[in-house]
């Protein structure tokens, strides 16, 4: 049995503004994403400016959190917020879904290629998917020390005792997830990536693969307070991943039959007349 090491959520404090972990690895993910898009951009099969990249970045940032707010107030917590409507906006209490963010960062990629035509929709999606597991991972760290989402009571070796989780040791979901929809998502996308994709494909396996990685984790995560089970024994992180598992492999099956309307990433080369390799 582990016990939780004992880390300051604060990171650091700037004048009046007190910096917690959680957002400051937040706002590094975002940098680490950007910095690696504006990288692989360039490459021959993507073809993306800078400026094109911090453009989608941003669109993707707004994207991401209204739909992870709205999606958490209607499928986590809906009575309470009908009761305290304003709490809606209080987005530093806490509460977002990542299937609601998912869908808003769809939305702000089906908003950015209606405003910049050299780019379409799929493409769009597929270029930004390889790089969201690197602020999923970093933002379970962050619920790590912040002592929240924790597992489930066990016994294992690694078990551990969380201060808000009661004098019980639990498992550390929060470093499954971290592996798994992190660091393990983000190398099989990456990989698959490297390669010219029929358009979809790619953001197909990453509605498959985080689906597949999110059902398993949640065996081992503690349900949410206000909800518990919703469906048997399966959690609400699970019942809304079982659409994605589903949807993933129709997803990538159909954009190797050429289903989709739009064509691949361009092939033409990059601005830059510089060769970028992956190491």
């Amino acid at each position: 049995m582990l016990h939780f090491p004992d880390i300051n959520t604060v990171g650091f404090p700037l004048g009046p503004i007190t910096i917690h972990w959680y957002g400051l690895l937040e706002i590094i993910s975002f940098v680490i994403a950007t910095v690696w898009l504006i990288r692989r951009g360039k490459m021959s099969h993507w073809n993306w400016r800078k400026e094109q990249v911090v453009d989608l970045e941003f669109y993707v940032a707004v994207g991401a959190i209204l739909g992870g707010r709205v999606g958490y107030i209607i499928w986590y917590n809906l009575p309470y917020y009908l009761s305290e409507p304003l709490k809606m906006l209080y987005i530093w209490d806490g509460g977002m879904s990542f299937h609601g963010g998912l869908l808003g960062v769809v939305l702000a990629c089906w908003a950015f290629a209606k405003s910049h035509q050299d780019h379409s929709f799929l493409p769009t999606l597929d270029f930004i998917a390889p790089a969201v597991p690197i602020g999923l991972g970093l933002g379970r760290l962050a619920n790590f020390i912040n002592d929240q989402l924790f597992g489930r009571v066990s016994h294992l070796p690694w078990a551990m005792v969380f201060p808000a989780g009661g004098p019980q040791p639990r498992q550390p979901s929060q470093i499954y997830e971290f592996l798994l929809e992190g660091v393990l998502l983000f190398l099989i996308l990456a990989i698959y990536s490297r390669k010219p994709r029929p358009a979809g494909s790619i953001g197909g396996m990453f509605v498959l693969f985080y689906g597949i990685f999110r059902f398993v984790a949640e065996f081992a995560r503690q349900p949410d307070i206000q909800l518990g089970f919703v469906f048997g024994p399966f959690t609400m992180g699970q019942v809304l991943s079982v659409p994605m598992i589903i949807l993933g492999p129709v997803i990538i099956w159909w954009a190797y039959k050429g289903g989709f309307a739009e064509s691949p990433p361009a092939t033409k080369p990059a601005t830059s007349s510089k060769t970028v390799s992956e190491h």
